[in-house]
C-alpha cells in the first residue's frame, strides 16, 4: 500500500511524497519546497525523486534537494540537455520499482519543452500528472499525445497534480478536454 501526502499544493504542479507502507521507502514527486519535503521526513532517508517536467522551479529544487539528502533523480529522457545530476533517464512505458509497487512512465515523444512525464501505479489506482491538466498546457502537441496515452487508464484513476484539487478522478479530466 502506497501513502500519499501533499506538501506542497502548487497550483501548477504539486509535491507529492509517496511512502510505501511495506518497505517505508519515500519517493518525492516534483519537489518544488526541498524544506517542506526535508520537514516531512524528520530524520528518514529519501529514496527517490521523481521529475514530471523541466520546468525551472522544479529542476533547480530537485538539483537542491538531491544535493542535501543523496536521493537519485530519474526523469524524461527529454531533459537529457539539462545539466541536472539525472541518475537515470525514463522512456514511455518503463516500469520503475516504488518497493514492492511499481509504476509505469508515459513520457509523450517528441522533444519540446512542454514535455510533461506522467507515472502511473495501476496496483494503486493511481497517476501523477505533474501540470499536464493545468493552465491550458494540455493543449500542447506533445502534451495532447500524453493524455491520448493516458485514455487506456481506468476512467476512475485518481489523478493528483496540477489542477486536480488533491485527487480526481481521470474520466472527467479526460471529458473535459473533448
Amino acid at each position: 500500500m502506497l501513502h500519499v501526502t501533499c506538501l506542497s499544493p502548487h497550483a501548477l504542479t504539486p509535491t507529492y511524497l509517496l511512502t510505501c507502507s511495506h518497505t517505508l521507502q519515500h519517493t518525492v514527486i516534483d519537489p518544488i519546497h526541498p524544506m517542506a519535503v526535508r520537514d516531512a521526513l524528520g530524520s528518514q532517508p529519501l529514496d527517490l525523486i521523481l521529475l514530471t517536467s523541466e520546468s525551472p522551479l522544479i529542476t533547480e529544487a530537485a538539483e537542491a534537494l538531491h544535493h542535501r539528502m543523496s536521493a537519485p533523480i530519474l526523469a524524461s529522457n527529454t531533459l537529457n540537455t539539462r545539466k541536472l545530476p539525472i541518475a537515470r533517464y525514463l522512456t514511455d512505458g518503463e516500469v520503475v520499482g516504488l518497493g514492492p509497487l511499481a509504476q509505469t512512465v508515459y513520457v509523450p515523444q517528441g522533444d519540446s519543452s512542454s514535455d510533461i512525464m506522467c507515472y502511473a501505479l495501476g496496483s494503486e489506482g493511481l497517476l501523477f500528472t505533474g501540470p499536464l491538466f493545468a493552465g491550458g498546457t494540455a493543449g500542447h502537441k506533445a502534451n495532447k499525445l500524453a493524455i491520448a496515452k493516458l485514455r487506456i487508464l481506468p476512467t476512475d484513476t485518481t489523478v493528483h497534480g496540477g489542477n486536480t484539487h488533491g485527487g480526481q478522478p481521470l474520466g472527467p479530466l479526460l471529458d473535459n478536454l473533448k
